[in-house]
């Protein structure tokens, strides 16, 4: 038995998104995004046949800004895994991080070994098929390219079937005749191009020299994808910093208006507000893209919840609504309670471990366990935010679920205090008051150190916390105690001589539960006395 009748762990191990990754996307924030980029390639594409347009209508700016592991790169990726961006574009990705030094020549060589093998594999394929349509108006051209000669015709392979051939293997033409059957549709520089990715399956610049050159090949690539292919080329710049190089390429880049090409940049808030301060002309630039992407919202848990669920249903195919609320459930818990779990990213980490763990233990799911279990293992010394207790996270969701049941959380914290102060009467911390309490609202009375009455009031629930003016006056009124703690789960302001508000927390209720758990079942380690110790003063009792 796996989680969720899974054959594979649904969750990515790698710590970078991969473009096999890349294929399963969901969030409604992500898809938002991701149609707005398809607005704009739509946009672009539609005015590909249209010849009255200048270059500085044939090229779009996409700026997309997020905090890391938002899913930024995830997003990118993705678009090079859909059928309506395959059909449209052809996609170069370049990761600026992976780009060192940040040289010219470097900058170049990873933008056109963004483009992939397969690229340069369609390319080969596409000049096979322009042969074969002009073969017809050229035969003795065309047959001189392939070269196509005496032993071919003694063999009995037509010209086809050479052509298709060389589409198996390894290309061998004469790049002299191509040039002058080419030259009617290409340019010289456009023929270069295309030549020299069949010869060498990538382009292969030694030294560029000037950024005219960088502009000019990567104008003249954009061309031929357009010429080819009838495609848009996206120009993906991914991790864009504000290396000095970094900053003058791009300038430049937009500056040149690639024609039938989309140039999109992706980085972080942090380094977009310092690119306002060291290069204000090209933030000037930046902000008026056609499409400035804000992925804000995007480490939201009704984002993240929704991005996760979507990785299990790739593989499952379905989920029950109960198990959708299960593992949503626990999502909730390391994103509220786990501040460094906030994005997208960390939270497929630890899911992925829990998955792992989960398989090996036979689980139907992703249990509390498996997750109590992965934050000790691949996160040591992490604990719940907030917990004084140190509250194991299987323990914390049932403290949790105990909680939120309003018809026996006051009962329950009431046995806790009642547990708290019992338990400090046997280290001689304080010493319980045994007769009858004369006042209406109090629930513990206890003499503190100093021989003072101390009076308890539990005000959990709704009645009493719209009557904290009865509870004062009645106590005082009778003169039960000297001082009086009023415990409340309403966050009040409300000052009195004498009485002393706390507002209990969903992290001190959950600690006076575990605490009292404990208690009754005397499983108190070398650890607790001091933790109770701090539980203790931060209600501000003991």
């Amino acid at each position: 038995m796996t989680p969720y009748n899974l054959n594979t762990n649904p969750f990515p191990s790698s710590p970078t998104p991969t473009v096999y990754n890349a294929r399963i996307l969901g969030g409604k924030r992500h898809n938002n995004v991701l149609n707005s980029i398809k607005c704009c390639l739509d946009d672009l594409s539609g005015k590909l046949s249209n010849q009255n347009l200048y270059n500085e209508d044939l090229f779009k700016i996409i700026t997309m800004i997020q905090d890391v592991g938002s899913g930024k790169t995830h997003l990118t990726l993705h678009m090079k895994t859909l059928n309506e961006f395959q059909e449209k574009s052809i996609i170069s990705y370049t990761d600026l991080t992976q780009v060192q030094p940040r040289d010219i020549d470097n900058f170049f060589h990873s933008i056109v070994s963004g483009f992939g093998k397969d690229y340069y594999d369609s390319v080969k394929s596409k000049i096979l098929d322009y042969l074969r349509e002009n073969f017809t108006h050229n035969p003795k051209l065309v047959k001189k390219i392939i070269k196509y000669g005496f032993f071919d015709a003694m063999n009995g392979n037509s010209v086809s079937e050479k052509l298709e051939q060389m589409a198996q293997k390894k290309m061998s033409l004469s790049y002299e005749h191509l040039i002058e059957l080419m030259s009617k549709d290409f340019t010289k520089i456009e023929i270069h191009l295309i030549t020299e990715m069949i010869r060498t399956g990538t382009l292969n610049y030694s030294d560029l020299k000037t950024f005219e050159n960088l502009t000019m090949v990567l104008t003249t690539m954009a061309k031929i994808n357009f010429k080819l292919f009838n495609k848009v080329t996206i120009f993906q710049i991914d991790e864009f910093d504000t290396n000095p190089s970094s900053l003058e390429y791009l300038k430049g880049l937009i500056n040149s208006h690639i024609p039938y090409a989309i140039l999109m940049i992706i980085t972080t808030p942090s380094y977009y507000a310092e690119i306002s301060k060291i290069s204000p002309s090209l933030f000037d630039r930046l902000e008026k893209a056609n499409y400035k992407i804000d992925l804000a919202g995007s480490n939201s848990f009704d984002e993240i919840n929704d991005i996760v669920l979507q990785y299990v249903l790739h593989y499952n195919g379905e989920l029950t609504g109960q198990e959708k609320k299960d593992l949503s459930a626990k999502i909730r818990i390391i994103y509220d309670e786990f501040p460094d779990f906030r994005n997208i990213r960390s939270i497929l980490n630890v899911l992925y471990h829990a998955f792992e763990v989960a398989a090996h233990k036979k689980s139907q799911s992703i249990d509390e366990q498996s997750i109590e279990e992965t934050i000790k293992n691949v996160y040591p010394g992490l604990r719940l935010r907030g917990s004084i207790m140190g509250i194991p996270i299987s323990d914390f969701i049932k403290m949790r679920k105990i909680s939120i049941d309003k018809d026996v959380v006051e009962s329950n914290v009431r046995n806790a205090v009642k547990n708290l102060i019992n338990y400090f009467e046997e280290l001689g911390t304080v010493k319980k008051y045994e007769e009858n309490l004369d006042g209406e609202f109090l629930d513990a009375v206890y003499n503190d150190q100093m021989g003072k009455k101390v009076g308890i009031s539990i005000a959990v629930d709704s009645d009493k916390n719209k009557n904290f003016d009865k509870i004062v006056k009645s106590t005082k009124r009778n003169s039960v105690v000297d001082k009086l703690v009023i415990l409340t789960t309403n966050i009040t302001t409300i000052k009195k001589n004498g009485t002393t508000f706390v507002t209990i927390d969903k992290w001190k209720l959950a600690d006076l539960l575990y605490f009292s758990k404990k208690y009754d079942s005397d499983e108190f380690s070398s650890e607790d006395p001091q933790k109770a110790m701090l539980l203790a003063k931060s209600i501000q009792l003991c």
